[in-house]
């Protein structure tokens, strides 16, 4: 049953879409209709990947390993490490859903950029743009835009289409004297093009030690403009 969420600081309340229908109030036909059959009849002949096939065989309809060893021509041990590793990816999953705000937490998100964050919370674990615009404290145009420019590269990608040229990045001014507000403006505005925070720090250190003629540490660019950030809020 499909139920929405209402979310408080010490628990979450779960209300139903539907009229509920408490089993006290049920007939006795409806009672002997209930099944206590301890499977769930699920085909998996649309799935294309045999690890997704073997999970929905032994998790809902409880196959056993040595029939879909025969049913998929290989051993009965590889079976039992595919349904271990379908389990751990599930568990996964749903630990990142069940921590919604969270959620990215549950990851190793130092491997990804925050544009690769948004297209992952979007288009694989179903978060709105809303949701993810106010995880990041950004605004859910910015979401919107990022999250279609990926899945329009990973699409081409997957369709074997040659990706078209990168857009040109447009350099904003910069002063010989770089104050934070222009850190936080300059960040804003190389991120609004389509690069993360990372790199936007790197490209402006670049940029400043070609200025100032010696080395910038991209590490106090990223300094200033969290500092920066942190007293405006």
């Amino acid at each position: 049953m499909a139920v929405m969420e209402r979310h408080f600081p010490d628990k979450i309340v779960c209300y139903p879409q539907n009229k509920e229908v408490h089993f006290s109030g049920l007939k006795d036909y409806q009672i002997d209709a209930f099944s206590n059959a301890d499977s769930v009849p699920w085909s998996s002949g649309d799935f294309r990947l045999t690890h997704t096939a073997v999970f929905v065989e032994r998790f809902f309809n409880k196959v056993p390993c040595k029939e879909l060893a025969e049913r998929f021509d290989v051993k009965e041990n590889t079976i039992v490490c595919m349904y271990k590793q379908a389990v751990k990816q599930v568990k996964r999953i749903i630990k990142a859903l069940d921590s919604r705000r969270e959620g990215i937490k549950a990851t190793k998100s130092d491997r990804f950029t925050d544009d690769q964050k948004f297209f992952l919370l979007a288009c694989v674990f179903g978060f709105s743009q809303v949701e993810i615009a106010k995880m990041f404290g950004r605004h859910r145009n910015v979401v919107n835009k990022k999250v279609k420019r990926l899945s329009d590269k990973y699409k081409a990608l997957f369709a074997g289409q040659e990706i078209r040229e990168e857009i040109p990045i447009k350099d904003p001014s910069m002063e010989e004297k770089l104050t934070r507000p222009q850190v936080v403006d300059m960040v804003e505005a190389y991120v609004e093009q389509g690069l993360s925070h990372r790199q936007a720090f790197k490209r402006i250190a670049e940029r400043y030690a070609g200025i100032v003629g010696r080395p910038v540490n991209f590490r106090g660019i990223e300094s200033r403009y969290y500092k920066a950030t942190a007293q405006a809020g």
